[in-house]
């Protein structure tokens, strides 16, 4: 009985298509890495514009109902009115938010993954 050896050629082509094989498969694992990291970016970026733009809501809010205040000769005490008030906490509230929300894009930035819960929402 005889043994038929392999070439070695075909072998070289085995071992040559596993190193591509085990290359392109360390390419995508890498690129899914990066499509997840810059999602997560991109997810925090949207968090904090729709954040900031919910505070501009609240200061257009905030000046219309002062406005009105104002207009009605209601000048005294406008500061202690209880709309005013809900107003202002919600704006501080929503100031605080934002403050988490930068801290969270930065440690994503730097690499601590540390990431706002997704189901956070906004006050208001």
């Amino acid at each position: 009985m005889e043994i038929k050896r392999i070439p070695e050629k075909l072998m070289e082509t085995d071992t040559l298509w596993e190193r591509i094989k085990q290359g392109v498969l360390e390419s995508a694992s890498t690129a899914a890495e990066k499509a997840e990291y810059l999602g997560r970016i991109g997810r925090a970026r949207l968090d904090i514009a729709g954040t900031r733009h919910a505070i501009h809501e609240a200061f257009a809010e905030l000046g219309g109902v002062v406005y009105t205040y104002l207009q009605d000769g209601k000048k005294t005490a406008v500061a202690q009115k209880d709309d005013v008030q809900e107003l202002v906490e919600k704006i501080g509230a929503l100031e605080d938010l934002l403050k988490e929300r930068e801290v969270s894009l930065e440690g994503l930035r730097d690499g601590n993954g540390e990431e706002a819960p997704a189901e956070e929402t906004q006050p208001g």
